[in-house]
């Protein structure tokens, strides 16, 4: 009989760990370019080419290996989405120049004012530095434009890992979301060169 109740309450220990195990929800890596939130630019151009001559420091203060999908590889993926190339002929070349992400810490107070608050310590920095030259055989057309973007934000002394980690991806966001709209104010500047 002892046995018999064992056994039950083992099978319903097993249920119960199968259910809960079933519902644990899995940390995914938040989305840093979402394709649908930038407006796509119709480029006179035949084709495109991303250039990335951005070597990523491993090393402090820079922290953007640490950043899924990695900051060049994001600015990419925005690039080949945003400019389009919906011409004939030519060429749009697209140069990461710079695609890091800083973290510095910032000064704290000293005394029981510091010591009760729960004070910002660190920012974190994500700068962009990107060149477009748009090269149109047809027309002669050419241009070439330099775009900086950057974007920070602060974490506090108690963030955890997990914090930290949200504001890299959430300085990133911000510095292509800046990145966007310099490079449509540039391309406006040129003529020919967005299609309507």
């Amino acid at each position: 009989m002892f046995v018999g109740h064992l056994k039950k309450i083992l099978k319903s220990g097993f249920v119960i760990l199968i259910v809960f195990g079933c519902q644990t929800k899995q940390n995914s890596p938040p989305e840093i370019f979402a394709a649908d939130a930038y407006e796509p630019l119709m480029i006179n151009a035949r084709k495109m080419k991303i250039i990335n001559s951005w070597d990523m420091p491993v090393k402090d203060p820079f922290v953007g290996h640490r950043a899924n999908p990695l900051p060049s590889v994001a600015i990419g993926d925005w690039a080949t989405h945003v400019l389009r190339p919906a011409g004939g002929s030519g060429e749009i070349l697209f140069e990461i120049k710079r695609a890091s992400i800083v973290m510095s810490a910032l000064p704290v107070s000293v005394g029981l004012d510091g010591l009760f608050n729960d004070q910002q310590s660190d920012k974190i920095t994500a700068e962009i530095e990107a060149r477009l030259i748009w090269l149109q055989p047809v027309g002669g057309g050419r241009a070439m434009a330099s775009i900086k973007a950057s974007h920070s934000i602060t974490t506090a002394e108690s963030a955890s890992s997990n914090i930290v980690s949200a504001a890299i991806h959430a300085a990133l966001q911000g510095a292509i979301a800046r990145l966007d709209g310099e490079a449509r104010r540039e391309l406006q500047k040129v003529k020919k060169i967005v299609l309507p």
